[in-house]
């Protein structure tokens, strides 16, 4: 009996091992167009808690500045668990960025889409000129730009690689608010 329970057990593992060893053949699948561009696509994007910080700077005591954080969960207008809403401080100067539903705000968590534009608010209590910087840059790829527009001049830069200095006149609303500034995410590898 113990003989025959020993055989029946080899059997058993040398079936299985015939299983396992034996030559599975996958045939080919068809990928259908729209999945193999989601995939090229998908390598255009930023990292969850990526993050960069511009900052306003009228001299070396008098600046601002706001962060924008990414985050596929999150939807791009205010949403008081993820965002923080911008107060004035008692500065010359004021800056935050823009919800999508255009609430001021000093950390704005939004998802990433390719070619997006956020826009900045941007304020002064006296004239004079003032510049835009990245001061903070965390996790963004190296293929993803910040382009900063000044919609007032008709000018933009790339804040990344340089600041942007540019001339305030309370006298011209126009040279400050919300409509004068925005950035522009661009993937500089599919240009």
């Amino acid at each position: 009996m113990k003989t025959s329970t020993s055989l029946s057990l080899l059997s058993l593992s040398l079936l299985t091992l015939a299983a396992c060893q034996k030559e599975t053949k996958i045939a080919p699948e068809n990928i259908p167009v729209s999945t193999v561009s989601i995939v090229a696509a998908s390598q255009d994007t930023i990292p969850d808690k990526a993050s960069f910080k511009i900052k306003l700077i009228k001299d070396s005591m008098n600046y601002d500045e706001t962060a924008i954080v990414f985050d596929h969960t999150a939807s791009g207008v205010y949403n008081s668990s993820w965002d923080a809403i911008y107060f004035t401080g008692f500065g010359n100067e004021s800056l935050s960025s823009l919800s999508g539903d255009g609430r001021a705000l000093a950390i704005n968590r939004l998802p990433y889409s390719p070619g997006m534009s956020i826009y900045l608010d941007m304020h002064a209590k006296v004239d004079g000129n003032f510049f835009l910087k990245t001061s903070y840059d965390n996790n963004i790829p190296a293929n993803i730009h910040i382009w900063l527009t000044d919609t007032f001049l008709k000018d933009s830069v790339d804040i990344g690689v340089a600041n942007y200095n540019f001339s305030v006149s309370k006298a011209d609303t126009n040279s400050m608010g919300g409509k004068r500034f925005k950035l522009t995410l661009k993937n500089i590898s599919q240009q």
